[in-house]
């Protein structure tokens, strides 16, 4: 990212939108990597990572020309970039743009980066602290380099992110506070007819977050968990690390009349289970209690049945509203803000240092070109100098080099830290610039005479060349 770039984030979430806006969101045909492709068209983006949940919809990209640069303050984007992004959203969902606005966010430079830390760490969760947002981030990134689309800071950025989450969850307590939302959905269940030992249970879905699902009922006590999906066989593998047995979708109305929870876990678009399935399972069961948790934006089980006699029906909606049993303590999600924003201000320094080592290498290079053009003239003057003594003249002009660009290196790199980094190494830029140009280097008297092959105004002077090199970056 060059000083006169930065990171921007636009996305809507759970707390800034309501769930039946969301689920429509969840419920585009359109692949995120369309919005990945869509954003990086987009005049002034290099690059962007999209962070897909069911509860989160985000566009992470590195623009040129921002209000601030790689370290800057939290200003507000162009208004223009916002605007198209928030088009893109629209367009993305199928929804109209001004319905979508009023309900999307921005942060933008060092803001961008502190709520990415915050949304890997899991405090921007559903489940403060959950970790499964650890492999959507990654899910998210690993996309965008597939398709070639996201650059070297963002990339960075995104993996710091990841060891910023795990960090947090690891040294502030969120690790042993935080929970999926499975393991949430369970506790509403728990609390109301007490342990699930015993008790059967169906994970409709046998993708990833199914897989965690399943772990969660597991550790839950429940007897034994039974998985239906579009591929039985899928269905089966998952089904058997529980003792399990899988099944196709079509046998969902039967499974509804034997287990005691049935669990939503897919990313399907319309409902698999619908209110009329409950209620006719609800006829053969008894008077057996069912429970349902729809972990799945857009629902995999119709809301509908929520009203039935006899349901406890848990979603995303009453996990959001209600809370958590266990609330993480307030020190920990404080530990867990100062943690990212040492983490921030690290990764601020960072980018800062990277900024300077383009000034840094050439700085070095135009010394050591120049010492080379020195020891080869000095070599044509002195041609039957013994072999010993010039290799110690080498030496010698060599240690002077780095000597005299030891201190300059130094100070570069401690005003690259600061935060008028950029501002600073522009300035030692063109001082050094300047110096080259007005002749300030000093020369042997007798050096560059008008015949001479290394003239200041001949193109091969390495001088010359090194001084092109430093205006190109400055």
């Amino acid at each position: 990212m060059s000083p006169s770039s930065t990171m921007l984030v636009l996305g809507i979430s759970h707390a800034s939108a309501p769930l039946d806006l969301l689920e429509r969101l969840a419920g585009t045909d359109r692949p995120a990597e369309d919005l990945v492709s869509d954003v990086t068209a987009v005049d002034g983006i290099d690059a962007a990572v999209v962070v897909s949940t069911c509860n989160r919809l985000e566009i992470y990209a590195e623009t040129r020309g921002g209000a601030a640069g790689p370290g800057g303050a939290d200003e507000p984007a162009g208004l223009g970039e916002l605007t198209g992004l928030g088009q893109l959203f629209a367009r993305h969902a199928g929804v109209d743009h001004e319905e979508i606005a009023p309900h999307l966010y921005s942060h933008h430079a060092d803001g961008a980066v502190r709520h990415l830390f915050a949304v890997a760490s899991g405090l921007e969760s559903v489940v403060v602290g959950e970790d499964q947002i650890l492999g959507q981030v990654k899910l998210g990134l690993e996309r965008s380099q597939r398709l070639d689309r996201t650059g070297r800071v963002l990339a960075k950025a995104v993996q710091t992110a990841l060891r910023v989450g795990k960090r947090a969850r690891n040294e502030t307590g969120l690790n042993e506070a935080g929970r999926s939302l499975a393991t949430a959905g369970l506790g509403f269940f728990e609390r109301r007819v007490g342990s699930l030992h015993g008790k059967t249970a169906l994970v409709i879905g046998a993708g990833a977050f199914a897989g965690v699902v399943v772990a969660a009922l597991r550790r839950s006590g429940l007897d034994r968990v039974h998985v239906a999906n579009r591929t039985p066989e899928k269905a089966q593998r998952l089904a058997e690390t529980t003792g399990g047995v899988g099944y196709d979708l079509t046998d969902l109305p039967r499974l509804l009349t034997e287990v005691d929870v049935v669990v939503g876990a897919t990313a399907a678009t319309g409902h698999l289970v619908t209110a009329r399935d409950v209620e006719e399972a609800l006829a053969a069961r008894d008077g057996r209690e069912l429970f349902v948790l729809d972990l799945s934006l857009p629902h995999n089980i119709a809301p509908g049945a929520a009203e039935l006699p006899g349901v406890t029906f848990v979603d995303l909606r009453r996990i959001a509203e209600e809370g958590q049993e266990d609330e993480i303590s307030t020190a920990s999600v404080q530990a867990a803000h100062e943690l990212i924003d040492a983490e921030v201000e690290q990764f601020r320094t960072g980018l800062r240092l990277a900024g300077a080592k383009p000034v840094l290498t050439a700085l070095r290079t135009a010394a050591n070109e120049a010492a080379e053009a020195e020891l080869d003239r000095l070599a044509r003057r002195l041609e039957g100098i013994d072999g010993t003594v010039r290799r110690e003249i080498d030496r010698s002009v060599r240690r002077i080099v780095d000597k005299a660009l030891h201190q300059p290196t130094v100070l570069v790199r401690e005003l690259a830290a600061d935060p008028d980094g950029a501002r600073h190494i522009a300035a030692f830029t063109r001082l050094f610039v300047a110096a080259e140009a007005d002749g300030d280097t000093p020369q042997h008297p007798n050096e560059h005479a008008p015949n001479d092959p290394k003239h200041p105004n001949d193109p091969n002077d390495p001088n010359a060349k090194n001084e092109k090199k430093i205006e190109a970056i400055a």
